[in-house]
């Protein structure tokens, strides 16, 4: 009997201490659960792309292909959305510079170019959403200004002091090109006219020709003493180019002879875009829009604001414009772009 109590006694101080040990037991396997559980592999969580402030930002460049949208700028920012109205989302810069974008363009549906200070040329495969780094040369203090093409599968990137670079694989890689008729211009636009030469404008009055899709060029005689910043080729056929204190001129023979086209504004223009109705649209300083029924032969004045300046336009597929500058981006909707529209 006196066995059977010492026995009871004992595991009853037994039960009594795994009791008592409990919480240390169950502490010590939520650890270890928890360890385990830390160095397991698994898929990170996806995380949402940053929402952004598009009027925060100094745009200088917009493009569109299809529903999407891009804009760039300043800290070699790009912003990506799929409505003018946004939201504006960052898109993935590798690595991210800070340099100023000047200038991006869709190359295909999918794929787009952006040039910028320091010589940057960034490239996209997927609309826009990510880019990746093709060209950075933080020593070369000249920008590249705009993208051009693609020209029978050629881009071509110009800028600052003649700065003239090419492309054969769709910006996957650029190869510099010296043309001594260019010398150390600004160049600030090129593109093809429906007779397949292809035009270049800058500094200076400055406005070359090439017959050979861009190996060689020939300089045109002098027909406005100050920089041209964009130019445009014209549903009629025609080419018209822009630049400072509102000097416009166009073309009706390929670059042969220009005349000038009276505007009502003094200030300078730095981008242009053709609506799908065949509108004439040029922006610039002082929150200025211009805009053509009849082919550019008259401009009337549709927008003028503060001292802010816009720096391009695009038209997009619902008759609206997207327009980027000082101030951020501006949308107008096929209603305020219509004639006579009302846009402020």
């Amino acid at each position: 009997m006196a066995t059977v109590a010492s026995s009871l006694v004992k595991a009853h101080r037994v039960e009594r201490s795994v009791t008592r040990a409990w919480p240390a037991y169950l502490i010590t396997l939520l650890v270890a659960l928890a360890a385990g559980y830390s160095f397991s592999p698994r898929p990170l969580p996806p995380f949402a792309t940053t929402q952004v402030h598009a009027d925060d930002l100094l745009v200088t460049g917009v493009a569109v292909s299809g529903e999407r949208l891009l804009v760039a700028g300043e800290q070699g920012r790009i912003l990506f959305a799929d409505d003018a109205e946004g939201p504006w989302r960052a898109a993935r810069v590798q690595p991210q510079r800070g340099s100023t974008l000047t200038q991006l363009k869709f190359v295909t549906p999918d794929t787009a170019i952006a040039v910028g200070h320091d010589g940057w040329i960034l490239r996209s495969e997927d609309a826009g959403r990510s880019w990746r780094e093709v060209q950075f040369n933080q020593g070369m203090t000249d920008p590249l200004l705009a993208i051009a093409g693609p020209y029978d599968g050629k881009l071509f990137a110009i800028g600052g002091f003649g700065l003239f670079y090419t492309s054969a694989d769709e910006g996957r890689s650029w190869t510099r090109e010296d043309h001594p008729v260019i010398g150390d211009h600004h160049l600030n636009a090129l593109l093809r006219a429906d007779d397949g030469s292809l035009l270049l404008v800058g500094e200076r009055g400055f406005v070359a020709q090439s017959a050979d899709n861009g190996r060689s060029w020939t300089v045109l005689d002098e027909f406005y003493p100050g920089s041209f910043f964009g130019a445009l080729s014209l549903p009629s056929h025609e080419l018209l180019v822009f630049g400072m204190r509102g000097n416009v001129f166009r073309s009706a023979d390929y670059g042969e002879t220009w005349h000038k086209v009276a505007v009502p504004t003094g200030v300078s223009l730095f981008g242009g875009a053709v609506v799908r109705d065949g509108r004439v649209l040029l922006v610039g300083a002082g929150d200025t829009v211009l805009v053509s029924s009849d082919g550019a032969w008259h401009f009337e004045l549709a927008e003028r604001g503060d001292r802010q300046s816009l720096a391009d336009i695009v038209p997009l597929p619902d008759g609206g414009w997207l327009m980027g500058g000082e101030a951020g981006i501006k949308h107008r909707t096929a209603t305020d772009a219509a004639p006579g529209g009302g846009a402020p």
